[in-house]
């Protein structure tokens, strides 16, 4: 029997914390399995029937909401510019406020494509990859996967807010 041993933490839950100001009930991933600042990272999100939002989405057919799945992506991609001035240090502990403060608004959805439904039960994996910068907007793709499967796939514009914001 072979088995596979689960996707390294980057960023714990704590950690993801400290860099974004969501919070319950919006504060969507669970760890942060892959990681590259002001580029890419890979993150899980564990979607259980005890989430909120399914109670009522849909009422005797629990499906996780596409759009939080693009929120989730959103969410990767401030980690992503979020954690930029790390470069290749491994120390968040300088990050926090000040990482929140850089992350700004979902700005657009392009292109987003739900190809199945996530139910309870499933582990999704987030990857978002930082494209160019326009200003204070940053272009993004993602994807959600469940298993080999991509779930979803979507370009977004968000924005990285100025101290003046």
């Amino acid at each position: 029997m072979t088995t596979v041993a689960p996707p390294a933490v980057v960023l714990t839950a704590d950690d993801i914390a400290r860099l974004l100001p969501h919070r319950y009930p919006f504060f969507l991933l669970d760890r942060v399995t892959a990681l590259e600042p002001g580029v890419s990272a890979e993150a899980l999100k564990n979607v259980s029937a005890a989430d909120p939002v399914l109670a009522g989405h849909f009422p005797g057919r629990m499906i996780y909401p596409g759009v939080l799945l693009v929120e989730c992506v959103a969410q990767l991609a401030a980690v992503v510019y979020g954690t930029a001035a790390l470069g290749d240090a491994a120390d968040l502990s300088s990050l926090g406020q000040a990482a929140q403060d850089r992350v700004g608004y979902l700005a657009e959805i392009r292109q987003a494509k739900f190809l199945r439904p996530v139910y309870p039960g499933d582990q999704v994996l987030f990857k978002a990859h930082s494209g160019t910068r326009l200003g204070a907007l940053i272009s993004v793709t993602g994807q959600a996967s469940v298993g080999n499967e991509v779930v979803m796939t979507a370009r977004l514009a968000v924005t990285e807010r100025d101290q003046e914001d």
